[in-house]
């Protein structure tokens, strides 16, 4: 494995990663970075062997060992969904333990407090440990769930990506916050404001927001009320036509799950529809919604 796929990088944020020679499983390097700054180092070798800076020399020359004896480094994440100071302040503290470690030849056991220290919930939940880079990729890549077990109902599919809203501050979508189900702006993306016809704004029953780069469901909301069930909006185009959009943020509740199948937390992609094909593959398509179950 050299690489995280795109869903995995949105997750991430800043880590903190340690390279692991699997001749004699010892630690040789520690390091912080973002996307796939944990491989980059091993590419890097396949590229040149030399350098005049000694700690590189030294990196180098472990991972030339490594693959002389027909291996490839080990690499594991520390922890994961930091910020970029934070991430420096970790890297910096596992950098000086290993340092103690050595200089005192201290024996580490299993440890008492195991619970990652004396933080809030929220800092628990943000500060995720984990291991392995391959289980990592595996447990954070969505599930594929096959589009026909919902097709009895009426849903809309529309594209979210993490980026700023040219007209709506509030509507500004940070990277971390694509997989949070509390975030107001995640929720006002998924549900406003959208041009449709009317048949379909009275008989949606479900708005799904999808990760378009993996096909990940990031957003689920069910309609839960029949009159009123949306806010109509009158707007008109560059062209002078006059335009109506729905809005459903005050008519809609969140959920995780749609006739058992649970959306979260396993993270899935339903598969066999325009947004992601029968295997699984995201399609590449301009349109900003997508709707199942109006044939």
């Amino acid at each position: 494995m050299n690489r995280f796929t795109e869903e995995v990088i949105t997750q991430l944020r800043y880590y903190v990663y340690i390279l692991v020679n699997p001749i004699d499983h010892t630690i040789f390097y520690i390091g912080k970075g973002t996307k796939n700054r944990v491989f980059a180092h091993e590419l890097d070798y396949l590229k040149t062997e030399f350098s005049n800076d000694l700690v590189e020399k030294q990196k180098l020359h472990e991972i030339k060992t490594i693959h002389s004896n027909g291996m490839e480094v080990e690499k594991y994440i520390l922890t994961f969904g930091l910020s970029e100071d934070e991430a420096f302040h970790v890297e910096n503290a596992v950098i000086n333990f290993c340092k103690l470690i050595d200089d005192q030849k201290l024996n580490v056991k299993k440890l008492t407090n195991i619970m990652s220290g004396h933080r809030s919930d929220g800092q628990k939940d943000a500060l995720q440990t984990f291991g392995r880079v391959e289980l990592l990729q595996d447990a954070l890549s969505p599930k594929p769930v096959n589009i026909n077990q919902l097709r009895p109902h009426k849903i809309m599919f529309v594209k979210i990506k993490p980026t700023k809203d040219r007209s709506d501050s509030s509507k500004d979508l940070k990277a971390e916050e694509m997989y949070n189900p509390e975030s107001e702006a995640l929720k006002k993306r998924t549900l406003g404001d959208w041009v449709m016809s009317l048949d379909k704004a009275n008989s949606i029953e479900y708005i799904l927001g999808v990760y378009p780069g993996s096909g990940m469901i990031v957003s689920a909301f069910k309609i839960i009320k029949d009159n009123p069930r949306y806010e109509v909006l009158h707007s008109t185009t560059k062209s002078g036509r006059k335009q109506k959009r729905y809005n459903f943020y005050q008519y809609a509740e969140p959920l995780t799950e749609i006739d058992g199948i649970q959306l979260f937390p396993d993270h899935i992609k339903l598969t066999n529809y325009q947004y992601v094909n029968s295997n699984g593959v995201p399609c590449n398509i301009q349109s900003e919604r997508v709707y199942v179950g109006f044939d």
